[in-house]
């Protein structure tokens, strides 16, 4: 089976929540490492949806000349 593949807005919410976890307070140690791996891979996701969005904007611009 295929694995879905999570938006923008589903990657930075959490983005978002491994951050408030860690910011409220003593983390995890045992769940931190895979806490930051996560949030490397959701920022990732970010990035390639952001520069995706620019070329397709980009490129729609192009058009209207």
């Amino acid at each position: 089976m295929a694995k879905k593949e999570i938006g923008f807005n589903e990657a930075l919410k959490g983005i978002e929540d491994i951050l408030k976890n860690i910011e409220e307070g003593e983390p995890d140690i045992d769940r931190l490492s895979e806490d930051v791996k996560k949030a490397a891979d959701l920022i990732k996701i970010c990035r390639k949806k952001l520069r995706e969005t620019e070329a397709e904007i980009n490129g729609i611009i192009e058009d209207l000349k």
